[in-house]
C-alpha cells in the first residue's frame, strides 16, 4: 500500500497536535498556580515532600503535637480546699508596728535594716513591701528589699534606702502570702 502525501501530511499533523496539546499542558500553568482548592483531599504525600520542604511553622496547630493523644482518663478525686494564709504589717521608720495582722514584733536592726515577725513559719512564703507608712510619717520615698532572715523560720528581713541606694530609716508596709 502506497501512502498518499495528503496522508503523511495529515499524520504529521496529527502526531504534533498531539504533542503540542501535552506541552501545553503542562506549560500552561503558571507557576506557584496550584494552591488548596485545586489539591484532592490526600493528594499530597509525605513521599511526594522532598526533605526539609517542610517547617513546623507550615503546620496547622494540631498537627504540631508531638503524637496523637490517648483517651482522656477519669477525673481525679477533688483536692481539699486550699487556704491562704496573708500575713501583713505597716511598720513605722522607728520599727514599731503601726497597724497588722499575724505579726508578733517589729524591730529596728540598724539605719533602715529592720526584722519583722510573724505568728508562724514564713519560709515557703512571698513577700511583697513597699516603702510608705502610717499616715503621720512624711518623706517615706526611697526603695525597699524583703528577705528571709536566717535562723528564724518566722521572720522576714527588710532594708529601707534612699532613691540614691543609701540605707536610711523609712516606714514600710509589708505583706507575706503563704
Amino acid at each position: 500500500m502506497r501512502l498518499s502525501p495528503a496522508l503523511v501530511v495529515a499524520a504529521l499533523a496529527l502526531m504534533v497536535a498531539l504533542a503540542d496539546t501535552g506541552m501545553a499542558t503542562v506549560s500552561a500553568l503558571a507557576p506557584r498556580s496550584v494552591g488548596t482548592v485545586q489539591l484532592k483531599n490526600n493528594a499530597v504525600t509525605s513521599a511526594k515532600i522532598r526533605n526539609g520542604q517542610i517547617r513546623l511553622a507550615d503546620l496547622h496547630r494540631t498537627a504540631r503535637r508531638p503524637g496523637p493523644r490517648g483517651p482522656r482518663g477519669p477525673a481525679g478525686a477533688a483536692g481539699a480546699p486550699g487556704t491562704v494564709t496573708r500575713l501583713w504589717a505597716v511598720v513605722n521608720s522607728s520599727g514599731s508596728i503601726a497597724r497588722s495582722a499575724g505579726t508578733t514584733s517589729a524591730g529596728r536592726l540598724g539605719a533602715g535594716v529592720y526584722e519583722v515577725v510573724f505568728n508562724q513559719n514564713v519560709t515557703n512564703c512571698a513577700f511583697v513591701g513597699s516603702v510608705g507608712g502610717a499616715a503621720e510619717e512624711t518623706g517615706t520615698s526611697g526603695a525597699l528589699t524583703v528577705s528571709r532572715r536566717a535562723g528564724n523560720a518566722n521572720a522576714v528581713r527588710v532594708e529601707t534606702r534612699t532613691l540614691g541606694n543609701a540605707l536610711a530609716d523609712r516606714a514600710f508596709h509589708l505583706l507575706v502570702v503563704c
